[in-house]
């Protein structure tokens, strides 16, 4: 089975602007072993804290208000603004 979710975080690092929560993006050997049942609840804290992607590893994009309405399915969400 094939599939994703999103785990999100407290916004750190100058991105309060943008939103107040980011996205936990993790590396895939560091989400097997953050899912694994033999992390400790500190490993599993240590490897948010430390091991997601950083901010600078992020590509930034200015997009329409439209974006934010998740009942927008328009070609407009995809087009440069």
């Amino acid at each position: 089975m094939k599939g994703f979710v999103i785990v999100t975080n407290e916004s750190i690092q100058g991105m309060f602007d943008i939103h107040d929560r980011r996205p936990l993006v993790l590396q895939p050997d560091t989400i097997r072993e953050w899912l694994s049942e033999d992390a400790s609840v500190e490993r599993a804290s240590e490897i948010v804290h430390e091991c997601a992607l950083p901010k600078g590893d992020f590509k930034w994009h200015k997009v329409d208000n439209v974006v934010g309405n998740t009942h927008n399915q328009v070609k407009v969400l995809i087009e440069p603004v």
